[in-house]
């Protein structure tokens, strides 16, 4: 088996596209990872859910978690209004994580090291046609296990 069947689709959103409907994404979708593109549609950024989470805090909650206890109601709203009319690209979280890439004839076990190597839950797999890349899909950490272990 290749990575080309082992990718699903996968949805993405662009480095331009609004930071609080890529966030309502990753809650409608269910998923691990946000898998931004840049303007050619190549994979950017992979942003795990908990990294969005993360980039929501004050920095005062980040650097002092007792803190947190102690905030008022109006957080949720001022976590929408952090996020209301910014790109993606401005809203990411500092450290941006390119998201690991594979052909579409990487082997398992090639796609399985380059996720625990960037500790991401996701592998893009793009296809390659001179300069022109399209990504084909991903492969999850779900369906990377179902491949190795099998299902219930």
């Amino acid at each position: 088996m290749r990575a080309h069947e082992l990718a699903s689709p996968y949805p993405t959103v662009s480095a331009d596209d609004d930071a609080l409907d890529a966030a309502r994404l990753l809650v409608r979708e269910q998923l691990p990872v946000l898998l931004v593109l840049d303007r050619d549609d190549y994979p950017y950024a992979a942003v795990p859910s908990a990294r969005v989470i993360s980039a929501l805090l004050p920095w005062y909650m980040r650097d002092g978690p007792l803190l947190a206890a102690e905030v008022n109601d109006h957080f949720e709203e001022e976590a929408r209004e952090a996020m209301t009319g910014r790109p993606v690209a401005e809203w990411l979280p500092r450290g941006r994580v390119t998201p690991p890439v594979v052909g579409p004839d990487a082997a398992p076990s090639q796609i399985a090291v380059l996720m625990a190597r960037k500790d991401i839950p996701l592998v893009a797999v793009v296809e390659r046609n001179g300069d022109k890349a399209t990504l084909i899909g991903a492969v999850t950490a779900a369906a990377l296990l179902e491949h190795f272990i099998g299902g219930s």
